[in-house]
């Protein structure tokens, strides 16, 4: 097994509930952690049997592009399309971070964690 890790990607975009964040948008930061046999790819030094980080990187921009309220279901579609597109994989993980979200509170980041487990 090995693991191939994508982190601190970093989008705007216009992700909340509130009108001003769906207006001006905010920073994003995601992590993607995906397990798996890569040994194919690790044998055939090819990345057509890979999974290829910077189409991980495409996923999630494709995803982040779609505006939901919730970090939640943003951090959902990105596993869920990461899992679709590579079927082999045991586990994907993604992080979804909101940077400086627009509160009375002073602090960095708000996140959640999304696992699929796939045997």
């Amino acid at each position: 097994m090995a693991r191939i890790q994508v982190m601190g990607l970093s989008f705007h975009a216009f992700h909340g509930c509130h009108p001003h964040e769906q207006r001006t948008g905010g920073v994003f930061e995601v992590d993607m952690i995906v397990d798996g046999d890569f040994s194919a790819a690790q044998n055939s030094d090819d990345v057509d049997d890979a999974v290829d980080y910077v189409r991980l990187m495409e996923i999630a921009q494709e995803q982040m592009n779609v505006r939901c309220n919730l970090i939640e279901k943003v951090a959902q579609n990105i596993a869920n399309a990461v899992s679709s597109e590579y079927v082999k994989t045991n586990r994907v993980e993604i992080i979804v971070r909101k940077m400086a979200p627009p509160l009375s509170f002073q602090l960095q980041h708000v996140s959640v964690n999304y696992v699929i487990e796939n045997g």
